[in-house]
């Protein structure tokens, strides 16, 4: 019986070539090949389909009746495998129509409206999606097809590729008229009250308690907050102290009648950065998609008085 999984593509091609010119010279020489190659082609085909394929007549070749039959489903069949492997259509923004999911922490709520306003302004049928960031990130990625994530860089792994967007500054924020605001904020004022604390992607792991350990020292956690914007709201109505990255909050911040001052200890780095998933490293949208979302996000995050290499929480 006839395998198919032993039929070369190319062989297949030399086959069409050689029904179309019925000549083995005009045939290798429109191939590219030599004569040698063209006729070890065709004597693979014919062990492979039983049939001698082609045979001499005069200067030339005259096809078997199995071939006469083959022929116009080759072509075909030859013209949509081309198809498939071929290079897609160009990416148009202007007429893509889908969804892109923002995986992220609401630490990065603030830019979705300058974000949205460029994707709308370039690609008006493509929707916005944002979704909370969570240990399972590499599988949120890979599922596609178009997904990026804002998150912390160690959220990465071997799968994913990431390109850095800033290590903000955090700063201390507490309500208006705060007393440990009300001078300069040493190491024992900050511990002196209790603090929210927001645990980025579920993650219960926390670089400054652990810095404050080495230390000897520890802080109150008075609230875990689900998120940034929830820790602000109790801020303005407590004694509570929270570190909260800038210039992300600024506006938030003047909203709730906030305060912020710089942290009396320096605090441990983290890096955010876009990332996606390795499948989609080379496709048109994912990459366009990519470009919007860095040149809307970044200088957001590097404004005035969010230096590159800032420390944060």
């Amino acid at each position: 019986m006839m395998r198919f999984d032993r039929l070369d593509p190319s062989h297949l091609h030399a086959l069409q070539v050689l029904l179309e010119e019925r000549h083995v010279t005009r045939a290798a020489r429109r191939l590219g090949i030599s004569q040698s190659s063209l006729s070890h082609r065709l004597r693979r085909l014919r062990e492979s389909l039983g049939d001698p394929l082609l045979v001499r007549s005069g200067p030339g070749l005259v096809p078997t009746p199995r071939a006469e039959a083959i022929a116009p489903r080759l072509t075909e069949a030859l013209r949509a495998l081309e198809a498939a492997v071929s290079l897609p259509a160009a990416f148009d923004p202007a007429t893509y129509t889908g969804a892109l999911t923002l995986v992220m922490p609401d630490l990065f709520v603030p830019v979705l409206s300058n974000l949205l306003a460029a994707l709308q302004r370039t690609a008006p049928g493509l929707s916005l999606r944002a979704r909370p960031l969570s240990p399972e990130l590499p599988r949120l990625l890979a599922e596609g097809p178009l997904c990026l994530a804002l998150a912390p860089s160690h959220f990465a792994d071997a799968t994913t590729h990431a390109r850095l967007l800033a290590e903000p500054r955090f700063a201390v924020v507490g309500r208006r008229g705060h007393p440990a605001l009300r001078q300069r904020l040493t190491l024992s004022r900050w511990l002196a009250h209790g603090h929210v604390v927001v645990h980025v992607g579920g993650e219960r792991v926390n670089p400054l308690a652990e810095l404050l350990a080495r230390q000897g020292l520890r802080r109150h956690v008075a609230l875990e907050a689900p998120s940034f914007l929830s820790g602000l709201q109790a801020l303005a109505h407590s004694d509570l102290l929270m570190n909260v990255p800038m210039p992300l909050f600024a506006d938030a911040i003047r909203a709730l009648d906030l305060e912020t001052c710089p942290p009396p200890i320096a605090l441990p780095r983290v890096r955010f950065a876009m990332q996606w998933h390795e499948r989609f490293q080379h496709d048109a949208a994912h990459r366009w998609v990519r470009d919007q979302v860095f040149s809307a996000v970044r200088p957001l995050l590097h404004k005035p008085g969010a230096s590159p290499g800032a420390r944060a929480t």
